[in-house]
C-alpha cells in the first residue's frame, strides 16, 4: 500500500494511506544499508523518476556556506564534548565531531523549502547512517552512561523527523564484488573477505541498533527492507515509486 502524508501534529510520525487526506507536508525518507547495496543510485534514479522526489544535502563541515551551521550547533554541542573529553581511552575525530554536530541540528533543515502534497526527501548515507557508524566505531566515551543524554536527545530528534528507513542490502559475496568492483575508493575495497564480511556484519548490527532506538520513541516509524543483489535499479526503484505514492502521479518511465 502506497504511503502518504498528511497534516499531523508537531513532532508526530504517523502515516496515512493514498485515498485519505491529502499531503500537506514533505515525506522525509532516509536511504540506508551497508556499502556496495546501491544507495545511491537508487537516489539518483528516484530523483529522475519523479519531480516530486528531491534529496538534502548534508551540511559539509570545510564548507563557507556550512560555518553558520556548524558555528550554531556546535556551541549548542559543546557542554556534551567537554563531558566526552574528561573520560579515558581517544578522543573524538574532526568527523566524528561533525557527525555528531549534524545530527544535532540538521532535523531542522530536512522539511525547510520543500513542497507539500505528496512530495519527498531523500536522505543518504544520513541519520542512521552517522548513529551507527559513532556507536559501532567512535570512541569508547559515546557508548558510556555520559554520552546517554545526547542519544537519547538524538533518537528523539530524529524519530520525529523521519517517516521511513529504506534499508538496502545484498549477500555479503555481492557487496564484496560491488566494492571491489567500483571506481569510488572504499576502506575495505582491497582488503580481504574475511575482513569485508566482518565489516558489513558491524554496520549491519549498528544500523539494527539505531532503528531499535528510533521506533522505541516512533512505533510507526516504518522500515521497508529490499535486498538489491537479485533485482534491478528499475525493478527497486519501481517498487519504491509505488511504496512512496509517486506512481499514479509521476508515470514517465524509469531512465
Amino acid at each position: 500500500m502506497p504511503l502518504t502524508i498528511s497534516a499531523l501534529p508537531t513532532g508526530s510520525c504517523g502515516m496515512r494511506t493514498q485515498g485519505m487526506l491529502p499531503a500537506r507536508r514533505p515525506l522525509v525518507v532516509e536511504i540506508a544499508g551497508p556499502a556496495g547495496a546501491g544507495k545511491t543510485t537508487v537516489l539518483h534514479s528516484l530523483k529522475y523518476r519523479s519531480r516530486k522526489v528531491s534529496s538534502v544535502a548534508l551540511p559539509r563541515f570545510r564548507s563557507v556556506e556550512g560555518l553558520p551551521f556548524f558555528a550554531e550547533h556546535g556551541l549548542l554541542l559543546l557542554p556534551t564534548l567537554l563531558r566526552l573529553a574528561m573520560q579515558n581511552g581517544r578522543g573524538l575525530t574532526r568527523h566524528e565531531i561533525s557527525s555528531m554536530i549534524t545530527l544535532n541540528g540538521w532535523h531542522r533543515l530536512c522539511r525547510r523549502d520543500a513542497a507539500g502534497n505528496g512530495s519527498v526527501r531523500l536522505l543518504d548515507q544520513a541519520s542512521v547512517f552517522m548513529m551507527a557508524e559513532l556507536h559501532e566505531f567512535g570512541p569508547e566515551s559515546l557508548r558510556s552512561p555520559g554520552a546517554q543524554k545526547w542519544w537519547n536527545r538524538v533518537y528523539r530528534q530524529w524519530a520525529a523527523t523521519l517517516d521511513l528507513v529504506i534499508w538496502l542490502d545484498a549477500s555479503d559475496t555481492i557487496l564484496r564484488d560491488r566494492i571491489r568492483s567500483r571506481r569510488r575508493w572504499h576502506v575495505m575495497k582491497d582488503k580481504p573477505a574475511d575482513e569485508v564480511f566482518d565489516f558489513l556484519a558491524r554496520y549491519r548490527r549498528a544500523y539494527e541498533q539505531a532503528i531499535s532506538a528510533l521506533k522505541a520513541d516512533n512505533p510507526g516509524l516504518r522500515v521497508l527492507r529490499i535486498d538489491t543483489g537479485d533485482k534491478t535499479v528499475a525493478q527497486v526503484v519501481e517498487r519504491l515509486t509505488f511504496d512512496l505514492g509517486l506512481q499514479s502521479n509521476d508515470p514517465e518511465p524509469v531512465l
